[in-house]
């Protein structure tokens, strides 16, 4: 019986252990969070440079993110449907403009391609 109990004391010793170690694991993620905060609050004191852009697109990304409710009153407002229409044909145009673009480059890379096939095709001229 002697060892069952011995055996309950170390576990107990060793559960006390890691809380413990959980414990202390937690304070140094405390101490490093009031540290970035703090970090970060001199930044945006000094300006913060480059990351206080990056923090600034951040948000504005966050921003985008997080969906307007939508007025259902919208639906029946012919200027703001009409408004709305004007941006998605904008942005049509804007889309067909790069496609036109794209087709341009493949098809002066396939000639460039062919050319350079019929180049090395050809034979060498002599003299």
């Amino acid at each position: 019986m002697g060892e069952t109990e011995e055996k309950e004391v170390k576990k107990n010793h060793g559960d006390k252990e890691e809380e413990h170690n959980k414990a202390e694991k937690a304070d140094k993620k405390e101490k490093k969070k009031d540290k970035d905060k703090k970090d970060k609050n001199e930044e945006d004191k000094n300006g913060g440079g480059e990351e206080g852009e990056d923090q600034e697109k951040k948000s504005k990304k966050k921003d985008k993110k997080t969906k307007k409710e939508k007025n259902p009153e919208d639906k029946k407002d012919p200027e703001k449907l009409k408004m709305k229409l004007q941006k998605i044909e904008e942005k049509i145009q804007a889309m067909v403009l790069k496609k036109d673009e794209i087709v341009k480059l493949i098809h002066d890379a396939e000639q460039a391609k062919g050319s350079a096939v019929a180049a090395a095709d050809a034979p060498p001229p002599t003299n």
